[in-house]
């Protein structure tokens, strides 16, 4: 055997084992990529609208009992503010205004009035919140509680009738607060856009006001009178969020 073919066995041996040694290490392993969770830490800005009806309990006034009315429709506003997620848990705060136009009159005739009877009317004209929220976060969906205070207008009025052709309006308002507690789903469609559906609860005690003449005696105080209020809300809303971002999952091994 030549020096030269001596050689070339040499090299084609050592080349088969080292290729064999190479096989038999494995890789270090690399973890793919964590998916990204979205976070609810951030502020926001959004409009709202639904409906919502009430119950509005008259007190008797000089004796007279009256027939509660149950005043409903519409509201429709804005609302904006901020969250702070910590884990699952989310927290916040909130306030909102909406204009509104919840009405109902009710029919009330006193006994021996000879057939005159008397209308009142109830309409909620604007309502404003300042709540707190707390959460619980399943990455884009978020189920959450609210409470705090509530604010709002009401206008009343009682018409005295015959039915016929004689009608005599009593008008007056009032600002009044009371709380409201609620909860709702939030889902984030996009990273700066989430949808929203929440129920609230409104109490506002009861609360009293000024009847005035606005027919022949106009401008004139008639009396006072006193009504006890609460209503119900179903909303829907949008919000534009910011500040928001996907934030990696942490993954373990």
């Amino acid at each position: 055997m030549t020096t030269k073919t001596l050689f070339s066995a040499i090299a084609l041996a050592v080349s088969t084992l080292t290729s064999a040694m190479a096989a038999d290490v494995s890789m270090p392993y690399k973890a793919a990529p964590a998916a990204p969770a979205f976070s609810w830490t951030g502020c926001y800005v959004g409009a709202n609208g639904g409906g919502g009806r009430g119950v509005n309990e008259q007190q008797p006034i000089v004796g007279l009992t009256f027939n509660a009315n149950h005043n409903s429709g519409w509201l429709a506003g804005v609302q904006g503010g901020c969250d702070y997620q910590v884990g699952s848990l989310v927290v916040g705060i909130e306030g909102q205004f909406d204009w509104a136009d919840m009405k109902d009159t009710s029919t009330t005739v006193p006994p021996g009035g000879g057939g005159v009877g008397l209308l009142l009317t109830t309409q909620l004209d604007r309502v404003a919140t300042a709540t707190g929220r707390i959460g619980y976060a399943f990455d884009r969906v978020l189920f959450y509680a609210k409470g705090g205070a509530a604010f709002a207008r009401f206008n009343h009025q009682m018409t005295q009738t015959d039915f016929a052709a004689l009608t005599v309006d009593l008008k007056g308002s009032r600002d009044v607060a009371g709380f409201v507690v609620g909860g709702g789903i939030e889902y984030a469609l996009l990273p700066n856009l989430s949808l929203k559906a929440e129920y609230n609860y409104f109490d506002f005690g009861t609360n009293g006001y000024t009847l005035n003449c606005s027919g022949v005696c106009l401008g004139t105080p008639f009396f006072p009178a006193t009504v006890r209020q609460n209503m119900q809300t179903v909303m829907l809303g949008v919000n534009w969020r910011f500040n928001t971002a996907l934030a990696p999952l942490v993954a373990r091994y």
